[in-house]
């Protein structure tokens, strides 16, 4: 498994991350594409320099900070001449700030007003991440981070002085795959550098593995330790440490179970109901949920609330092996129409979503089986 893991230990912020992508799946002409193609007022340097003896690229933007509006950054980037998948996350991330924001202010975030996050080079920043970290995707790496270092202290901020972590950064962590270590000189995590890294980040790397190259991207300030963001590119194992939650359920009507197995999908990578034999003989069920480590508590929290179930086993797995995957769109002409069809590609098969060929079927009044087949000879031709 390749993997692209920024190494935290000073923290992150949006020129660092596009720092550490620099000559990796960046280059200058990009930074300048991406300044012109949204007409941001900027001026870009870019500089070589030392952190504690250790060479890093020092992206430096200078601008008048503008304060937007949420709906302005939108129409902004949705106008850009870029890449339709560099524009879709890059929204995604302004919508993550946005609603953090709303949650803080108490405010509908769509009519959030960004001040720090919302300036030219904050949009720069944001745009440019998201063209590296999408390259470095398409070339097969997963994106993981090691523990955040995000500070401690007070910043200044267009609301006044606020507690480092700054409360807009500990909301758009939250809910992430982000592990945030509260410790470090001032304000070391960036809301900007926050939700690149929550939007992306699988969470921690598989060890060990073995490194294929390393980059560093450098901060403003000179700092006691380096203050630099270390990316590296690396080959490691295919193992996934997850968690089975199961319980014995002997007291349940089919349809409450099937509501309870509904509920847990949301939270759970699966979830299946296993016929077995109870106490005193009864027919019974085994409920069994798969999830990660992190949301164990909450899957078993959730089996309790919305099942009969007083306790739960928690049973960790050493690890599991999943095939690199990830899904496409295609188009298929079925019954004299034009239908979009999600698929969903691994290392070994491709598989169309039943959803949507259960879509197809009720429209067009072609059995499930029929468009499965016409829907597979699409997938075989490309």
């Amino acid at each position: 498994m390749k993997m692209a893991i920024f190494d935290c230990f000073s923290g992150a912020s949006g020129n660092m991350i596009t720092g550490s992508l620099l000559n990796v799946t960046l280059g200058q002409d990009d930074l300048l594409d991406v300044i012109n193609s949204m007409g941001l007022n900027i001026e870009l340097r870019l500089k070589e320099v030392k952190r504690n003896g250790i060479k890093a690229n020092l992206v430096e933007v200078e601008e008048q900070g503008k304060s937007r509006r949420y709906s302005e950054v939108v129409e902004l980037i949705a106008g850009a001449d870029i890449e339709e998948v560099v524009k879709k996350e890059s929204l995604q991330i302004f919508e993550r700030i946005a609603k953090a924001e709303g949650k803080i202010h108490g405010t509908d975030y769509r009519n959030a007003i960004f001040h720090e996050v919302g300036s030219d080079d904050a949009i720069f920043d944001v745009v440019c991440a998201v063209m590296g970290i999408t390259r470095l995707k398409n070339k097969g790496y997963r994106i993981f981070t090691t523990p955040v270092y995000a500070g401690r202290g007070f910043v200044e901020t267009h609301h006044g002085i606020l507690p480092v972590p700054a409360p807009a950064t500990l909301e758009i962590v939250k809910n992430s795959k982000l592990r945030v270590l509260m410790e470090g000189e001032g304000e070391l995590l960036t809301p900007t550098g926050a939700a690149i890294l929550s939007h992306f980040s699988e969470g921690a790397p598989n060890l060990p593995f073995c490194v294929e190259g390393i980059n560093y991207g450098a901060g403003t300030r000179e700092l006691e330790k380096p203050n630099i963001l270390r990316l590296i590119l690396a080959e490691g194992d295919m193992a996934d440490s997850i968690v089975i939650v199961e319980t014995n359920i002997d007291d349940m009507s089919g349809e409450d179970i099937a509501n309870a197995m509904e509920v847990l999908s949301k939270i759970c990578h699966d979830i299946s109901l296993i016929p077995a034999t109870g106490k005193k003989s009864r027919p019974a069920w085994i409920l069994k949920a798969i999830a990660d480590h992190s949301r164990a508590e909450d899957v078993a929290e959730t089996i309790m609330r919305e099942t009969t179930s007083i306790g739960v086993r928690i049973i960790p797995v050493h690890h599991r092996i999943k095939a690199n995957r990830h899904f496409k769109k295609i188009e298929v002409e079925v019954g004299g129409k034009k239908h979009i069809v999600r698929v969903k590609v691994s290392d070994y098969r491709a598989k169309p979503e039943f959803e949507d060929i259960k879509q197809i079927s009720r429209e067009t009044g072609i059995p499930v089986i029929k468009v499965r087949k016409i829907v597979e000879e699409k997938i075989n031709e490309a």
